[in-house]
């Protein structure tokens, strides 16, 4: 196996050169002031104000998002949008709408990418009466659309409700399907009719986290490895090292390996302690340095940052997030997005490799020169789609190289600089040393 061969679908590239994907949870939780529903709450407690999805596209699309990602059914059963084959959505709250559809149709209307999270785990389909989640029934011929899969009762609901989000409210952009399971009760899930669904209905959407296209990257803190590869090793089906672990493609476990596959990873935070909207976190949004760490330790780190701002009880992003969300955009916009002419004063090096033709650099040095003399200035290991480095102190520099000291195969890679004046590095826990708790 040569991993320098290893290359990304279109659609994982696509996926990446996001960068910025927003998450969005909302729903009985918003209402509740839980973090995980309990599967019995009352539909009834579901009753936003003012909903505007228009208002939450404008704010994603200002700070510079491609795509969001909607909490269509989280572990507790509930779902925005009225499905057929429960009644237990939208249509049995006071609400009288579609948020699946307000937010597909926003996000259409304004070229953003639209996705959805549709929880594998369902703790109303396990304690509700006649549920099917955990029922121990037998897998049978079921028709899903035009295909036929052998599934049993709940993996045909999902399929249902896989089948009705992928074909009322698309184009999909991104199925994330989350690992975290509330539920104690054993449930298999037929992973393979589900992904078959998808990539028939959506063949361009990316499937991520419980997927084959897209990883977890082992925490929720919004960092990324400071060695992540996309080129990760599997053995018998799986990866050879636990998601969380501190390195996933390092050359143990490529010896481990039977099999190697492009499986980039994605970072999912929340710009606030929790994941749903909670009033007492209104003073504890992430600050713009906070945020712009986490840009630089996530999109800078060859993953693609995917982070979560949870409307409130009228369905609005609450003042904090926007004002959040506004200063992060804009502050993208002017420190990160345009090259510096030199000589200039910089902060942030920038590199990347066209992943096109796979992930090559194993490790380099970015060298500077002032007043004639050269010396090295920062150093790594991968780049991926793109490594953005800060410096520990603003240097005035003549120019900037970049040396390639190993690599798999040939690998062309563009070096740009940045001058960030909000540049605080802040401490952060890295995958795979204190791994927190899947709860998105």
């Amino acid at each position: 196996m040569d991993p320098s061969k290893v290359r990304p679908s279109a659609r994982q590239v696509a996926w990446q050169q996001q960068e910025l994907t927003a998450f969005i949870h909302f729903g009985v939780n918003t209402f509740t002031d839980l973090e995980w529903g309990t599967g019995i709450d009352d539909p009834a407690v579901f009753d936003p104000s003012d909903l505007d999805c228009a208002q939450w596209v404008r704010c994603l699309v200002d700070a510079g998002f491609k795509s969001v990602i909607l909490t269509a059914k989280h572990h507790d059963g509930f779902c925005l949008w009225p499905s057929q084959f429960l009644k237990h959505t939208v249509d049995a709250s006071p609400y009288d709408g579609d948020v699946v559809r307000e937010l597909s149709t926003a996000c259409a209307q304004a070229g953003l990418g639209f996705g959805f999270y549709l929880s594998p785990a369902d703790l109303y389909q396990e304690k509700a009466p006649g549920g099917y989640y955990g029922n121990g029934s037998p897998a049978i011929a079921s028709q899903i659309g035009d295909f036929t899969y052998e599934v049993d009762d709940y993996n045909r609901f999902y399929l249902n409700q896989l089948y009705e989000l992928l074909t009322q409210y698309g184009p999909i952009a991104e199925v994330w399907l989350d690992g975290a399971n509330p539920t104690s009760t054993d449930q298999a899930y037929a992973y393979d009719a589900w992904f078959d669904l998808i990539r028939r209905l959506a063949p361009d959407a990316t499937i991520a986290i419980g997927g084959p296209d897209v990883r977890w990257v082992g925490n929720e803190d919004g960092f990324a490895r400071e060695t992540e590869w996309s080129v990760v090793p599997f053995a018998n089906g799986r990866m050879v090292a636990p998601e969380t672990a501190p390195s996933v493609a390092g050359p143990a476990e490529l010896a481990a390996a039977d099999e190697l596959r492009w499986y980039p990873a994605e970072v999912d935070v929340s710009i606030r302690p929790g994941w749903f909207y909670h009033a007492t976190e209104d003073a504890a949004v992430k600050s713009l340095p906070d945020l712009l760490d986490i840009y630089r330790r996530s999109v800078g780190r060859n993953a693609v940052l995917l982070l979560n701002i949870p409307p409130d009880r009228r369905g609005h992003f609450a003042a904090p997030d926007v004002e959040a969300l506004a200063a992060f955009g804009a502050a993208v916009r002017d420190h990160y997005s345009t090259d510096l002419v030199l000589p200039a004063t910089i902060n942030v090096l920038d590199l990347r490799e066209d992943i096109t033709n796979g992930q090559q650099v194993e490790s380099f040095t970015v060298e500077a020169q002032t007043a004639g003399t050269w010396s090295t200035i920062a150093e790594g290991t991968t780049i991926g789609h793109r490594r953005l480095l800060p410096l520990t102190h603003p240097l005035t520099v003549d120019a900037v190289r970049v040396h390639i000291h190993s690599t798999r195969a040939d690998a062309p890679v563009t070096l740009t600089t940045h001058y960030d004046p909000t540049l605080v590095p802040l401490p952060g826990v890295e995958p795979g040393t204190q791994p927190s708790d899947s709860q998105a």
